[in-house]
């Protein structure tokens, strides 16, 4: 299921309903299929907006390798944060000590697991908190009691993997992956270089490559992917912020570079992964201005990011009522998506 089928997909869809050109938003894996999309068919884009930007020379195995670096930055991100908020989580003051106490209840697990919850789970229930800045607060108050010698809420937390559509996702994520590039066949390969990645970044690194060990034995075979190329390509409005960790800040450089009429806004400093249409309004204004106008902001020279915005906020500290079960998933765009900019967005593709 290579992202060229989807590709395929998206011209059928277009011709069935007589649309002599598309707008489109993608988020994350999504800007990638929006990267193929308007390379092979240049004629047929209108307007696009791409927020965590896919590097497309890192198709897919150094793409995980990539991560894993980034991801290991933004866990030490998301300790200082409950370093500053010692008042509400009693986890201590100085971020590295509490990454240290992060290892040693999973180490704790690993030797004693907590019925279904062992090492493995534990690390689960923090990826979140270094892909975005949504559920920060779940997460500190879940570590919290675990430290105080609770682990219900870290079980509770994990929930259910077996649940309804969770093993569908990842057969679909994992039929994309692995055929459209192929994958190291050897072991020696992965264990190189997962080991090495492993003593600086341990957070994700064996995490990520035992997820995508399947595309080893991937039945189906593997094409190669298109050589992504925006020349002919009307403006895009890229979206990314500086740490954001599953689609590295150099993937965003790299898409700039090669499409000569794109724009890049930036979240400055900010962790989150795909996190348009959140409320900051320094970037949701332009993206709803582009939808509408077709306006964005002047192109800069060098390899840089054309506008500077603040990132989507960490969250306040004081637990919210039921946001635990968001805690590790990003928020639904209908959730994030303010009433006027649903508004704009709606007459921008209505408008043709």
């Amino acid at each position: 299921m290579k992202t060229t089928d989807s590709v395929g997909d998206m011209e059928s869809i277009r011709k069935a309903l007589g649309a002599g050109t598309i707008n489109y938003y993608g988020f994350s894996y999504g800007t990638y299929l929006g990267q193929v999309y308007s390379t092979l068919h240049p004629d047929r884009v209108r307007r696009m907006v791409w927020d965590g930007i896919v590097n497309p020379v890192d198709v897919w195995y150094d793409a995980n390798l990539s991560q894993d670096i980034q991801f290991d930055k933004n866990i030490k991100i998301y300790f200082d944060w409950i370093a500053k908020h010692d008042d509400v989580y009693h986890l201590g003051t100085d971020g590295a000590a509490i990454e240290d106490r992060y290892y040693f209840i999973q180490q704790q697990l690993r030797r004693h697991p907590f019925g279904t919850l062992g090492p493995d789970e534990w690390n689960d229930i923090f990826v979140g908190a270094a892909y975005y800045v949504y559920g920060w607060e779940d997460v500190a108050q879940v570590f919290a009691a675990a430290a105080a010698g609770d682990l219900g809420p870290a079980r509770d937390s994990y929930g259910d993997p077996t649940g309804p559509g969770t093993d569908n996702g990842y057969a679909n994520y994992l039929a994309v992956q692995c055929t459209d590039a192929q994958w190291p066949q050897g072991w020696g390969m992965w264990a190189k270089d997962n080991w090495a990645l492993h003593q600086t970044s341990p957070f994700l690194t064996w995490n990520n490559a035992w997820y995508n060990a399947p595309c080893r034995y991937w039945p189906a075979r593997a094409g190669t992917p298109v050589d992504v190329n925006g020349a002919r390509v009307p403006g895009v409005l890229l979206i990314e912020e500086t740490n954001d960790a599953a689609t590295p800040w150099a993937g965003a450089i790299e898409v700039r570079q090669r499409y000569p009429g794109a724009v890049l806004i930036e979240g400055v400093g900010g962790t989150t992964h795909a996190g348009s249409l959140s409320g900051v309004s320094c970037t949701d204004d332009r993206i709803a201005a582009y939808l509408l106008t077709g306006a964005r902001p002047a192109r800069l020279s060098g390899n840089r990011s054309d506008v500077q915005c603040e990132p989507v906020p960490p969250p306040d500290p004081a637990p919210a009522a039921g946001a635990a079960a968001r805690a590790g998933s990003s928020s639904a765009i209908q959730d994030r998506l303010p009433a006027d900019l649903r508004r704009i967005i709606t007459q921008a593709t209505a408008a043709g």
